[in-house]
């Protein structure tokens, strides 16, 4: 088993984010650097949705060792539909 960190990219409300993902961590630790350093930490954890390149909705709770996601792989971060300041 590799130890390894792989380096993704998460695309957060249309911005490049890349983030070095260790195998036993846990996606939603990623994402919550990912929103961190993106700026994007006034909604909480549970209001974002993350999917992969084929619009695959991807757990929060999965580690990254479960997962088929390679280096360099571009992932989803967008708000939940009805979650956001929008009016419309």
């Amino acid at each position: 088993m590799s130890k390894e960190r792989i380096e993704i990219v998460i695309i957060v409300n249309g911005e490049p984010v890349t983030e070095k993902a260790h195998p036993d961590e846990e996606v939603g630790e990623v994402v919550s650097r990912a929103l961190n350093d993106s700026g994007n930490s006034g909604q909480p954890l549970n209001n974002w949705e993350l999917r992969d390149e084929s619009g695959h909705v991807i757990d929060f709770g999965r580690k990254f060792r479960n997962l088929d996601i390679k280096p360099g792989a571009k992932l989803f971060l967008n708000l939940k539909a009805g979650v956001g300041g929008d009016d419309g």
